[in-house]
């Protein structure tokens, strides 16, 4: 740690004011999620930085680019921990719920519907055609 990171404590208005050393440390936290295979966890990313979770959810929260640096960390995890998974180096079970715990979804919802009836199912526009024409 270099002397501008270690003289502002938490909750300081001067570090407030500064975010290139809270862009530097979210970017080490990425590299360190790349990187090391132990990270498996957002606080384990955290405590990487050595920073408590606390902060790092309080600096997501503050800024956009916080938040989406957070999320490149967690899906980084979720990258590695599915790929050893499939390799079969993790429990499936274990390895699903810590994904849902870093945010992944079960499923995905595609809604084919459309107002204006264009992506109707093609048996429906059949038995609407063959009503119309007096065939049943």
């Amino acid at each position: 740690m270099n002397g501008e990171e270690t003289r502002f404590k938490i909750g300081n208005k001067a570090a407030q004011k500064n975010p290139k050393i809270v862009i530097r440390k979210f970017k080490e936290m990425l590299e360190n999620a790349r990187n090391d295979k132990d990270i498996l966890s957002f606080q384990d990313a955290c405590a990487s930085i050595k920073w408590r979770d606390s902060k790092c959810n309080y600096w997501a929260s503050r800024l956009p680019v916080f938040a989406t640096l957070k999320k490149d960390v967690q899906d980084t995890i979720i990258r590695r921990i599915n790929k050893s998974t499939l390799e079969g180096d993790y429990n499936a079970t274990a390895s699903i719920w810590r994904m849902k715990q870093l945010g992944e979804k079960d499923e995905k919802t595609v809604d084919n519907k459309s107002s204006d009836g264009s992506m109707t199912p093609f048996l429906t526009l059949m038995q609407q055609a063959t009503s119309e024409d007096g065939q049943e």
